[in-house]
């Protein structure tokens, strides 16, 4: 191979780089695999569920960090809303009314429905067309903290979180 073309080689192979480290994501274009920085941790998106309910539409990501798993929210509602869930082994109860007391926080039911699953990717334990019964809360005193109720079968999984603005991430592709 001759000079020139080493130097060719060289430039076509830090272009394709730089290209590659260029490559922006937002939360509207994650992907499985891309990095998520939150909170001074990092996690790998490892799933993605997208649920319907009536033409509303939601995604949700699952985070695998060093030391917990995370669900990261996604939904638009005239803006971009986002939420940051941490899967909880308190055992829970279906809510039987708007206001709902679980681990001595009174939640405000804000959503309720059964959505079906639309899409799924990676290791979320979830799969197409699957229904599932959900609730939203909010707490009634300050208004910051979320609770998600979800119905799979005949079990409850609950998940508190709080809402935060894109800001509070970065991502890096990691593909």
């Amino acid at each position: 191979m001759g000079v020139f073309a080493r130097v060719k080689e060289m430039f076509r192979s830090r272009n394709v780089d730089e290209e590659k480290e260029s490559e922006s994501r937002t939360i509207q274009t994650l992907e499985l695999k891309d990095i998520v920085s939150y909170d001074l941790e990092d996690y790998i998106v490892i799933g993605k569920i997208v649920y319907e309910d009536g033409g509303s539409e939601w995604t949700v990501y699952q985070l695998e960090g060093e030391r917990n798993n995370r669900w990261l929210s996604l939904e638009e509602d005239d803006e971009w809303v986002i939420g940051m869930y941490d899967k909880s082994s308190v055992p829970i109860e279906e809510p039987n009314s708007s206001i709902f007391t679980y681990e001595e926080v009174e939640y405000q039911v804000q959503e309720h429905g059964t959505a079906t699953i639309k899409e799924v990717e990676g290791r979320v334990g979830a799969s197409t067309n699957q229904t599932v019964q959900y609730w939203d809360l909010v707490d009634t005193m300050t208004q910051e903290k979320l609770l998600s109720i979800e119905k799979w079968g005949g079990s409850l999984e609950a998940s508190v979180g709080q809402a935060i603005i894109e800001k509070e991430i970065s991502i890096i592709a990691g593909t």
